[in-house]
């Protein structure tokens, strides 16, 4: 197994996980009742976040600056189960899926999106890759709510999100992948476990050569400068809808104002084809 001990990376021009108009988190609370599903007040938003997957997943959720932690940062999720996660009507921050987790003894950790070894990450990022579900929400519903799927760090589960009730449109649906992208994983990219060496994720070029070039800084830190990739085509053709690179402007931006939402991670079957809901 490699350990990778970075930190995700939003796309840096669009800034999308970022409040947009300096608004306080404020607007509604959550009141969280043990291990039950979060209550959320007048004014909230609620995700349901899903496990189509044939296997357990731990679910991570990591705040921007400002604003609370929801679910206490993680939690367990079996195949086939859902749970509500309640969020201020303003909230902003991402999503990911931990895949092998084990939170025993010295040896606490999980093979893919680890944070220390902690089934409630409190607030702290992933260790990539990992696939990233980035979200701002706006309570003004004439500017709409944001949130996109980002494999720049690189891809670890695939990951659909869209409002509910369900909105199929390119506004308010953004779809899972075409491919398991680990099983197209060129070797130089993988993330590998145990002693058959499965591929249990697949970095991004950036995150495993740290060149400019790739990771669309320094001279290479506009849109025009930085175009992508042949690595990053890799994950664009699996993936379609999500963002490959920084500046990667085919990518599926959303903006629906919803006060549901629903993350699923393997939304049809593990990575075969594309998702349905």
């Amino acid at each position: 197994f490699i350990s990778l001990h970075l930190h995700f990376r939003s796309p840096p021009q669009l800034k999308r996980s970022e409040p947009r108009d300096g608004s306080s988190s404020s607007s509604a609370s959550v009141l969280h009742l043990g291990a039950g599903p979060a209550v959320v007040m007048v004014g909230g938003v609620t995700f349901h976040v899903t496990n189509k997957c044939p296997f357990p997943v731990w679910p991570a959720v990591a705040p921007n600056a400002g604003h609370p932690v929801l679910a206490a940062g993680g939690f367990f999720l079996p195949p086939g189960q859902s749970k509500r996660v309640g969020a201020p009507a303003t909230w902003n921050g991402r999503f990911w899926g931990r895949t092998g987790c084990t939170f025993a003894g010295n040896a606490a950790r999980c093979l893919t999106g680890d944070c220390d070894g902690r089934l409630a990450c409190n607030g702290s990022v992933g260790t990539p890759p990992a696939t990233l579900v980035e979200v701002s929400l706006h309570e003004d519903q004439s500017k709409g709510s944001s949130y996109d799927v980002s494999v720049v760090d690189g891809y670890n589960l695939p990951v659909a999100v869209w409002t509910r009730p369900a909105n199929r449109s390119g506004d308010c649906f953004i779809a899972g992948c075409a491919k398991n992208v680990n099983a197209v994983c060129p070797p130089e990219l993988q993330v590998t476990s145990g002693a058959g060496k499965k591929v249990v994720a697949c970095r991004s070029a950036c995150l495993a050569f740290g060149l400019d070039a790739f990771c669309c800084r320094g001279a290479y830190g506009t849109a025009e400068t930085c175009r992508g990739s042949v690595y990053s085509r890799i994950f664009r053709d699996a993936c379609p809808a999500y963002y490959s690179y920084a500046y990667d402007v085919a990518a599926a931006t959303a903006r629906c104002y919803a006060q549901e939402y629903v993350v699923t991670f393997c939304p049809s079957r593990w990575g075969d084809r594309v998702a349905q809901i």
